[in-house]
């Protein structure tokens, strides 16, 4: 018996200094999956399923971060009042 996997989307992490944004300590990204730690709670993680486009777009911020262009914290909460992301998991 043979078992092969497509993996199409690898994993996209990123962790934050305090500076390069005051509300977002970490984000994964996995296939529709989103995964966030806040600075208030570097121990506590978040899992939100992410919109069709809201996956590209997070993913090509987070691939070209800049903190005076981004800010994550208004990201996040902007997809999140919009429904691009719904929380699944706390």
């Amino acid at each position: 018996m043979s078992i092969s996997f497509d993996i199409t989307e690898s994993m996209l992490f990123r962790e934050f200094s305090v500076d390069e944004s005051s509300a977002i300590h970490c984000i994964s990204v996995l296939g529709n999956h989103v995964t966030i730690a806040y600075q208030s709670n570097t121990q506590k993680q978040y899992i939100f399923e992410g919109s069709v486009r809201f996956i590209p777009h997070i993913r090509a911020v987070l691939t070209n971060f800049n903190p005076t262009e981004h800010s994550m914290g208004s990201i996040i909460a902007k997809a999140r009042k919009s429904g691009d992301l719904e929380i699944i998991n706390i």
